[in-house]
């Protein structure tokens, strides 16, 4: 798709006609709100403003089904939506604006299928399909944390998120290799600049501001450090060594190390990662006894 040329027939039967829009997917705790706020910082000057549509509900309307709506207006800032209706704050988007609806917890197709997540929309009427992603140790050490703090969630129902959060997370980093998917790692975007000034490239987005922006606080903000509001004060490429003394997080990667298949997809993306996991499986060990069940108490 050009990308100096508006986009079709799904969106104008909603009455938008975005000069680009886009699809992003990616696991919770993988930065994704920091990097989308950052986009649409940089959205092209010919766009009149922006829409982004937080969370939608995967194989509906994006347009009708999401967690929440951003509107910002020709000077790239959001619009507050304390004093205003969402329709009028739309308004101020104007008849040009840059698009983007995010889907948590969900992969994009493979290049094969047509796209799925947004109903009523074709592949055709968005200009790229991004991946948001992050170092495997760093992301499962903060979804961990993150569900630890639901009171509501005993140890087995963590495990089970988690684990399911597994086979999304690695087949996720297997359609990297797709070339209709662009992959954005938060580590390298978090880390350095020009890796950002290059990212910005591969989305087709001119490179407008280019800094890391406040803390989003978008599902709670940081698992870990839920106060912090400055980018440059978050340890986001440490959190494996925060969990490191958690239990659950032990059997978590005591159980991944063990899985040659899944880190062997792992090794092209995250080779330091798969590295440790490699020694974890080799120079590690649990020792778990079962009582006896004539040393069980009757009365438990």
């Amino acid at each position: 798709m050009n990308d100096t040329q508006q986009i079709g027939t799904g969106w104008q039967q909603h009455g938008i006609t975005p000069v680009l829009a886009f699809q992003v997917f990616g696991m919770r705790r993988s930065g994704n709100h920091a990097i989308i706020d950052w986009m649409m910082r940089n959205a092209p000057v010919t766009a009149t403003g922006g829409l982004f549509y937080n969370n939608c509900r995967p194989r509906a309307d994006p347009t009708k089904h999401f967690a929440s709506v951003d509107v910002s207006g020709s000077d790239r800032k959001v619009i507050s939506s304390r004093d205003m209706e969402l329709a009028d704050r739309m308004q101020s988007a104007g008849d040009g604006p840059m698009v983007l609806v995010s889907y948590e917890d969900m992969i994009p197709r493979q290049e094969s299928k047509p796209q799925q997540a947004s109903r009523g929309f074709s592949s055709d009427d968005f200009s790229r399909e991004v991946l948001i992603y992050r170092s495997f140790l760093n992301w499962s050490a903060s979804m961990l944390a993150k569900l630890k703090r639901n009171a509501s969630l005993g140890a087995t129902q963590r495990m089970r998120v988690m684990f399911n959060s597994l086979r999304t997370y690695i087949d996720g980093l297997d359609l990297l290799a797709q070339p209709h998917v662009v992959g954005l790692c938060y580590d390298d975007w978090m880390q350095s600049e020009a890796a950002r000034a290059d990212m910005l490239a591969r989305l087709g987005l001119p490179v407008v501001d280019n800094a890391r922006g406040q803390v989003q606080r978008f599902g709670g903000g940081s698992s870990f450090q839920n106060k912090v509001s400055a980018p440059e004060d978050l340890n986001t490429t440490s959190r494996t060594e925060e969990m490191s003394d958690d239990i659950e997080y032990q059997m978590l990667l005591w159980t991944t190390a063990h899985d040659a298949a899944f880190v062997e997809r792992l090794i092209p993306h995250f080779p330091k990662d798969a590295e440790r996991l490699v020694q974890l499986a080799e120079q590690s060990n649990i020792n778990v006894t079962l009582p006896k069940l004539e040393d069980v108490s009757s009365s438990v």
